[in-house]
């Protein structure tokens, strides 16, 4: 889980589609969202044995979430569908195949646990990650300075309600 590239990325393309109607959208559920598969895959991937990526990485999961949000009282799992979405684009998950189609591909997942060496290989070697996590890091300044977000009250507000608090403070 590159934590800063798929919060921030995932954060500023909510923030974006929503930039003429805001409050359309919970923005910490779209960062709950954003971080949501690798928070369900990396652990059972690790007790497993299996790849990193597995239910929580398939459009059949994300279907689900975003089908669920049509229910009246659910209607705040639209906004973790849509951070589910971002991470999955910033995953470039169609390059698995067997995954993001499962079940229809198949009904087994690649072996192979995550492993931290790699992890972190993968960070220091890979320039679409490092540019991924610097690009998140930007957008998450950029978003709180836009919103007020200057203080640990406003944030603390902001994780509170789901919103950004008004440019008043």
């Amino acid at each position: 889980m590159y934590v800063l590239g798929h919060l921030g990325l995932g954060l500023g393309i909510a923030w974006l589609a929503t930039y003429r109607r805001p409050g359309t959208v919970d923005y910490r559920l779209v960062l709950f969202g954003a971080l949501l598969p690798d928070l369900i895959d990396k652990p059972l991937g690790v007790l497993l044995d299996l790849d990193a990526r597995l239910w929580a990485h398939t459009l059949f999961f994300v279907g689900v979430v975003l089908a669920a949000s049509a229910v009246p009282r659910a209607r705040l799992l639209f906004s973790v569908g849509i951070g589910i979405l971002t991470h999955l684009l910033l995953d470039r998950i169609w390059e698995q195949p067997s995954v993001v189609l499962w079940p229809a591909l198949g009904w087994s997942f690649p072996p192979g646990g995550p492993d931290l060496e790699g992890f972190l290989e993968v960070l220091l070697r890979d320039p679409y990650v490092q540019a991924g996590e610097v690009a998140g890091l930007i957008v998450l300044v950029l978003f709180a300075r836009a919103h007020g977000i200057r203080s640990w009250a406003a944030l603390r507000s902001f994780l509170r309600h789901g919103a950004a608090p008004t440019q008043g403070g």
